[in-house]
């Protein structure tokens, strides 16, 4: 069972190391717009979790 885990695992940080680092260029409006929508995203899990918490205090 061991090896079975050991062997899942290094198969995905074979993956993992071969995609670490992006091949794309991407220019700065590109950079900017990933970033915008990473900063949206945890906007919106920040709004997800104080309702949850506002809901489960009442």
């Amino acid at each position: 069972m061991r090896n079975w885990f050991k062997g899942r695992f290094s198969k995905i940080r074979e993956i993992n190391r071969k995609y670490g680092k992006p091949r794309v260029k991407m220019t700065k409006g590109v950079k900017v717009a990933l970033f915008l929508l990473r900063l949206y995203l945890i906007l919106l899990v920040g709004i997800l979790v104080l309702k949850f918490i506002s809901m489960v205090k009442k």
